[in-house]
């Protein structure tokens, strides 16, 4: 079976409580979860709390000051001279920002020809679902060979083996931080004026499922105890097998994004519609993390913007200090890349002003892991099909049209990204590595 049954057609708007989703009703239930993993002496979280405060409010001033030039930057030419890994001086920077921008990684000729690739192919097929429904800037195509092709760019794919290898976990963890496989999203097409496409400040990856699965509250577990100075958010320990998608959500990733990431199609400047993040992540984890614990919200199941089956909202009500130090990322041109951390606050402008459009292919770096592998092998069976991938809404727009991209037209190389061909063990990988390449090339051949 592709995907659950449960399903539905739909557009980006559907897990988005703030675009008119439906906010399901939180259980009950909630009110002891909480009680079972806050500390039972409340100052403990209080205390830990007001040190984010502070130390969000110092960095805010930095924030404030910089703007978008707070957002470390790196060219590919750069990644490729330090032999497919981002400089070490930059390091550090980056992982405090949980942001950065690449620059050139297609040429810039090359990217605009995706872009009108992609105009011809939503031009012959009148009747593409996306979001706005009544003039569509997030189209659900997924097919296009354009996208296909950007997906497995043998640039992005170094890009994003050198952003998987920010993290680090125990070397036994099945986990290949030097393959990259290939998550298949949606694209935009932003038009001058438009102000539908508005996402207001959300984190994808799961919303209440960072509380609920015992698994991923794991992650979290120095933040849970009031120790958050501790707390490291580039360990994939537990990660792996953390259950993002309990709900089956409309807009769930079952694949683990390590970055989530886009490709600029054309030229976008603040203003222009463009992303914007927090631009820290430690301090922001820990804030959202907590306050739902703090003493005078544990009489509620209240999760703060969590709810089932949606992102998570964050909000000036209930996250202000958060909102308040949001930035949007610096121009990029078209070929540059944009990536975040997975649990990176970010947001949409809620105006698109520039006179040209603003464009973008999502396409986020997803390291091999078994719980990837196994959503790959569906993902697979969709792309034979022309079906919509299994982590979104059941539209299949794309079905009957004979001029998406096949799995005969996919390279060697493709192949590999795509879940076609099996990945080869090479000296040297650590145990961790050479159990994710088993556990893959085992998913891959069912």
């Amino acid at each position: 079976m592709l995907r659950s049954a449960n399903k539905a057609k739909g557009n980006i708007s559907s897990v988005f409580a703030h675009l008119g989703a439906s906010t399901p009703e939180i259980d009950p239930r909630f009110l002891e979860l909480k009680k079972q993993i806050a500390p039972k002496n409340p100052d403990v979280l209080r205390k830990a709390f007001d040190r984010v405060l502070n130390a969000m409010e110092i960095e805010s001033q930095t924030i404030r000051q910089r703007g978008s030039a707070v957002i470390p930057e790196v060219t590919m030419e750069d990644i490729k001279a330090n032999g497919g890994r981002l400089p070490s001086k930059l390091i550090p920077e980056v992982k405090k920002r949980g942001a950065v921008v690449v620059r050139n990684i297609v040429d810039r000729a090359v990217a605009a020809e995706y872009k009108s690739s992609i105009q011809d192919y939503i031009q012959r097929h009148p009747g593409i679902a996306g979001f706005p429904e009544d003039n569509p800037q997030v189209w659900e195509v997924y097919w296009s060979q354009a996208q296909v092709k950007a997906r497995s760019h043998p640039n992005f794919t170094a890009t994003a083996v050198a952003l998987n290898h920010l993290w680090h976990g125990d070397k036994k963890a099945p986990i290949n931080l030097d393959s990259n496989l290939v998550y298949c999203d949606r694209m935009r097409i932003r038009q001058p004026g438009d102000g539908k496409f508005t996402l207001a400040g959300h984190i994808d990856g799961g919303s209440l499922e960072r509380w609920e699965d015992p698994e991923y509250r794991r992650c979290y577990t120095k933040i849970l105890e009031g120790k958050w100075e501790e707390y490291d958010p580039y360990d994939v320990t537990h990660r792996i097998e953390a259950n993002m998608d309990l709900y089956d959500a409309p807009g769930g990733c079952s694949m683990f994004r390590i970055f989530q990431g886009w490709l600029a199609i054309s030229k976008i400047t603040p203003g222009g519609g463009t992303l914007r993040v927090c631009p820290l992540v430690k301090e922001p984890t820990a804030y959202f993390m907590m306050k739902p614990l703090l003493e005078e919200s544990m009489g509620t199941s209240n999760f703060m913007g969590a709810w089932p089956g949606r992102c998570q909202d964050i909000t000036t009500e209930d996250h202000p200090h958060i909102v308040d130090s949001m930035v949007s990322v610096p121009e990029v041109d078209c070929g540059d890349g944009v990536f975040w951390h997975c649990d990176q606050i970010h947001a949409v402008e809620p105006k698109q002003t520039m006179k040209t459009d603003s464009s973008v292919l999502y396409i986020p770096s997803t390291p091999m892991c078994p719980r990837s592998s196994d959503y790959l092998r569906r993902q697979r069976a969709a792309f034979e099909q022309g079906l919509t991938p299994p982590d979104f809404p059941a539209n299949d727009c794309e079905e009957h049209f004979d001029d998406r991209a096949t799995p005969a037209m996919l390279t060697e190389e493709q192949k590999l990204g795509m879940g076609f061909a099996p990945f080869s063990e090479t000296d040297g990988m650590s145990e961790g590595q050479l159990q994710a390449i088993r556990d893959h090339n085992r998913s891959i051949s069912q």
